[in-house]
């Protein structure tokens, strides 16, 4: 009569057990609830969970940050991070599908850096998860700097990031289930650049993409003018070797070669081989794509772009969104093969 016994058994499990199993609990036994892009058309994926919930039952997590401003550590709920992020990253008189792809971008920035969700947190500030210095995570400003940058502007420039936001609210993009590594620019030449010519390595959601609308953009074309002996005593302060002389100087400079994107990989200059973002950085060029002229005693650098050119160009996403595109086919045109799903 033990059967009796065994089939009771199966249906407690059938009735009691199975329905408590969360969508974690059944990654175990190898289920994965993903659907392809194609699936998706053009809207976000709402139902995968790449983290699960805090064990205080915390709807949004908060993110420490330390503001250059005040030069102390503020905690905040995450999303009220990002408004402060959106509104320091790109103007606001941008569309609102480029300010949530802007959202999106600057959130999924967070929660890869979040020591909550196992990450390192920022390197310069170790009590921090990130800090609001752009060129070392991403530009924040507070309500009260908002409020001094808008002037009578600000309740509707502010109802705007914040609409952009809350459109968004959770929402990250992600590659094979994780947060993607996060860059973004100004302006780029029209293509974007592959994050191995730039950074330490590639990432397989940065390709070389067209990027149109770019020549909208203020800084889409810039001119830096240096003297002979200007340029030659920039060059040297880093480059104490060469052999670079004020004279006949045009004969002294050469690019060796490009990126596929149209930027300079490297030149020489002086004998010497430096790389194009190298050269960028040390006379403060607007990006990588640029050309020399040569006029009597001076040296004429024309740049095309602003930025390094990887990942999302916030000029073009504004563009593709006045052509009609959502937050979400920009994001998968620039950060290729991702997915746009909520962090938890």
């Amino acid at each position: 009569m033990k059967w009796w016994i065994n089939l009771l058994l199966a249906i407690v499990i059938i009735v009691v057990i199975i329905p408590a199993l969360t969508v974690q609990d059944f990654s175990l036994f190898g289920f994965k609830d993903k659907r392809s892009s194609s699936e998706m058309n053009g809207q976000p994926n709402d139902e995968i969970d790449i983290t699960s919930k805090s064990k205080e039952g915390v709807d949004e997590p908060e993110i420490a940050m330390y503001d250059h401003a005040t030069e102390s550590v503020i905690r905040m709920p995450l999303e009220e991070y990002i408004i402060g992020v959106v509104a320091a990253e790109m103007p606001a008189s941008f569309e609102l599908e480029a300010l949530k792809a802007q959202a999106v971008a600057a959130r999924t920035f967070a929660v890869r850096k979040m020591r909550a969700f196992g990450g390192n947190g920022c390197s310069s500030h170790p009590q921090a998860d990130v800090c609001s210095l752009y060129s070392h995570c991403q530009a924040w400003i507070s309500d009260e700097q908002q409020k001094k940058n808008w002037g009578s502007d600000y309740a509707a420039n502010h109802e705007k990031i914040v609409r952009a936001v809350e459109e968004t609210r959770g929402y990250i993009m992600t590659y094979d289930g994780a947060p993607i590594e996060v860059f973004f620019h100004s302006t780029s030449n029209g293509k974007t650049e592959d994050a191995g010519e730039v950074f330490s390595h590639s990432l397989p959601y940065y390709t070389v993409v067209d990027s149109p609308g770019e020549e909208t953009s203020p800084k889409y074309k810039q001119t830096f003018t240096f003297s002979n002996e200007q340029f030659v005593k920039i060059f040297k302060s880093r480059y104490p070797r060469s052999n670079l002389s004020a004279k006949n100087l045009s004969s002294q400079i050469r690019v060796k070669s490009y990126t596929k994107s149209g930027r300079v990989a490297e030149l020489i200059v002086g004998g010497i081989t430096v790389k194009g973002t190298d050269f960028r950085y040390l006379y403060g060029l607007n990006s990588t794509d640029f050309k020399f002229k040569f006029e009597g005693d001076r040296v004429i650098i024309e740049t095309t772009g602003y930025g390094h050119g990887v990942g999302m160009s916030q000029v073009g996403a504004n563009y593709m969104a006045q052509q009609g595109h959502t937050y979400v086919e920009i994001l998968k045109h620039y950060y290729k093969g991702v997915e746009i799903e909520k962090y938890r």
